[in-house]
């Protein structure tokens, strides 16, 4: 039988795929904003005909998430994409000023590559695609080694579809047999121009530096305050179906609740009203018990699963109805398995004694955890939103809106991307929304002026 070295074959694959990326983008460097713009709508063109196959085939293949928020998400995210970023010019001169003689010229980077998660939405990878072609840049995708073979498959048809489109061969590539060593192999490679780490801090850290610039795109565990002035059962709502929306895996989505004590009573009848399960202590240690075992386990984790299959596992039953599981917690217990990134809807709920305590609790949530990129609150009073948004550590804030939509761009004005900048996170060169514009660079001309 003949060895083979993984690692060694992890490094010769991303060794190549790099490559056929730089080569490929020989080609591409020359291309105007329109010509891209062709393929775009191509590829748009195509992935409208086939998405709902390739939904249905994804969640089937994947078991997790849920086809029909898949799908809403999909085609509510596609439109945003077509009705801003679609229509705006990113490469070649896109400003110039005559009385001061400048002109501004967008130009690709050249090879990028993006470091799946371990459970990307179908969406994820076609916005992955679309910024790629948008950009005009060469792209290699690299597999997170807990992707199931489904994502591989269904980005490999998104890739032919792009080819189809017109995009060059090799511009697009997918390196299967992730491992330390390829990452490593990437992150001391002369040829890529840009990483865009999505939701693997693994990566992060004094083992994996780089010189390459890093955008992190983490999926986020923000928290969310209901202060006593909001709209209480309207702010529930929001909050469960963010929460419950794709089984909760989709970047922003709330897993703290921070609330006042005098409103309690209103936001546990909400909760239960909008399909909340409270947890009692003894199913709480069952549920964490089942979520430290599911942690590392490939075939059976907990990711993006419904709030009545995780107490099914956990072994306790909640009514059909469940749509988020919710520990009530006094405080923030580092050793406690709810304060870790949680992509499932099992929500934290912290009561505090007035809004200055819970803004208190929102900063220590955001600073100590390190995870959230993204708050939320909901308030009818000014003087607090206001006082969220000036001290708050995050790069972005929503206010009196279902955060997993809203934050993304999908149903609201903030830029449309699944891929939510970091750097509030302490990971990362940016907080904003990722978009074709981080992907180019400007280059300025600038002309003597006659005095």
């Amino acid at each position: 039988m003949r060895y083979i070295d993984k690692d060694l074959d992890s490094i010769q694959e991303m060794r190549n795929l790099l490559l056929n990326a730089q080569m490929s983008f020989l080609q591409l460097q020359y291309l105007e904003q329109n010509e891209l713009n062709v393929y775009g709508e191509k590829f748009i063109e195509k992935i409208e005909q086939e998405a709902d196959k390739l939904i249905s085939e994804y969640i089937a293949r994947n078991d997790y998430g849920l086809e029909a928020d898949e799908v809403f998400l999909f085609h509510h995210f596609l439109n945003r994409f077509k009705e801003t970023i679609q229509k705006e010019n990113y490469i070649g001169i896109l400003e110039g000023d005559v009385a001061k003689q400048t002109i501004e010229i967008g130009v690709p980077l050249g090879v990028v590559a993006v470091l799946l998660p371990p459970n990307p939405t179908f969406t994820l990878l076609v916005n992955i695609i679309l910024l790629t072609i948008k950009s005009g840049n060469s792209l290699v995708v690299v597999a997170n080694k807990r992707n199931k073979p489904a994502v591989i498959d269904i980005f490999k048809q998104l890739l032919l579809l792009a080819e189809q489109a017109g995009y060059p061969q090799g511009g697009i590539g997918i390196i299967e047999a992730t491992s330390d060593s390829s990452i490593l192999e990437l992150y001391d490679s002369d040829k890529a121009s840009l990483i865009i780490n999505i939701g693997c801090p693994e990566y992060i850290n004094k083992n994996f530096k780089t010189t390459i610039p890093t955008i992190y795109g983490g999926e986020g565990s923000g928290p969310v305050f209901i202060e006593r002035s909001a709209d209480i059962n309207k702010a529930v709502k929001d909050i469960i179906h963010s929460r419950s929306f794709d089984n909760g895996i989709l970047p922003g989505s709330e897993q703290f609740l921070v609330t006042e004590n005098i409103i309690e009573q209103e936001i546990r009848e909400a909760l239960v009203q909008e399909g909340a399960y409270i947890l009692n202590e003894t199913e709480c240690t069952q549920l964490i018990g089942f979520l430290e075992k599911s942690k590392n386990n490939t075939l059976c984790h907990f990711a993006g699963q419904s709030a009545k299959w995780l107490a099914s596992m956990s072994g306790f039953e909640v009514p059909d109805t469940t749509r988020v599981l919710v520990s009530l917690q006094d405080y923030i217990n580092h050793e406690d398995f709810f304060n870790q990134k949680l992509l499932c809807p099992i929500m934290i709920v912290y009561l505090e004694p007035d809004w200055k305590m819970a803004c208190h609790k929102c900063m220590s949530l955001l600073s100590e955890l390190k995870m959230g990129h993204t708050l939320t609150i909901h308030s009818k009073d000014w003087e607090v939103i206001r006082e969220f948004a000036l001290v708050k550590e995050v790069g972005r804030m929503v206010v009196n809106s279902p955060t997993a939509c809203v934050a993304t761009g999908v149903m609201s004005h903030l830029p449309t991307s699944l891929i939510l900048g970091g750097i509030t996170t302490g990971r990362g060169y940016t907080s904003e929304n990722i978009t074709p514009k981080h992907w180019t660079y400007r280059r300025q001309v600038g002309f003597k002026v006659d005095q």
